[in-house]
């Protein structure tokens, strides 16, 4: 039966590394809400769309889109993901309780994988990493202008080591923005791995402190694939 993987963890934990490392060792799909929302709002439509301008002056301010816009997105997806019968990996959504519990005219995103994967299918791996180690790894974080794979903070060199693409700092990763990310994960998305415990939705904790290659290895075993 597929599984739907929620990674969580603060900023720079490696939530998008880890992601992606479970999609090339099993049949799995990483829905990048983060990545995909940043494609979407520096898109050359969202200069004449209302919505996905409104949207990107929020998510370069480091402040979390719109719960109801992202929701819908991320929900939609899953969706879609479930019908074709692969695994999801999120990487850092739902972010907010709205869009993961939604409200009496929206159906929330743990909902909807409960009922598309069903509950017991449903697993949240929790990286933690202490916040200063947070803002060390994004302030020295870059990232590939063509794949969008990060480089490590430990490496040097200004081209990407798979696609020779040039590297390029995120919007995100500025030093006054990182404060503001580290505030919305403690006060906005850590809450929501408390609902889901009670909720009977199984919880893995796991330092990301690491290499990957050793964080990866630790959730494969936290994570049993069918």
């Amino acid at each position: 039966m597929p599984k739907a993987i929620i990674i969580y963890g603060p900023p720079g934990s490696g939530k998008g590394t880890q992601a992606e490392l479970l999609t090339r060792k099993y049949s799995a799909v990483h829905f990048d809400t983060g990545r995909y929302i940043e494609n979407l709002v520096h898109s050359p439509e969202a200069r004449k769309n209302k919505i996905l301008s409104r949207e990107r002056k929020l998510f370069d301010a480091g402040i979390l889109c719109t719960p109801s816009w992202v929701l819908k997105i991320t929900r939609d997806e899953a969706e879609r993901i479930a019908k074709a019968k692969f695994h999801v990996v999120f990487s850092g959504s739902p972010r907010t309780m709205f869009e993961a519990f939604g409200d009496k005219k929206n159906e929330g995103l743990v909902h909807a994988l409960g009922r598309v994967y069903g509950k017991r299918n449903i697993i949240v791996v929790k990286l933690d990493i202490p916040e200063k180690e947070s803002a060390k790894r994004n302030g020295a974080r870059f990232i590939c202008s063509v794949c969008g794979l990060p480089r490590l903070s430990s490496v040097s060199g200004n081209h990407c080591a798979l696609c020779a693409g040039i590297l390029r700092k995120r919007v995100l990763d500025d030093p006054k923005v990182i404060p503001v990310r580290l505030r919305e994960y403690r006060e906005r998305t850590y809450p929501i791995i408390a609902n889901m415990k009670k909720m009977g939705v199984s919880i893995k904790t796991i330092d990301g402190t690491p290499l990957p290659y050793k964080v990866h290895e630790k959730i494969v075993r936290a994570i049993k694939f069918s």
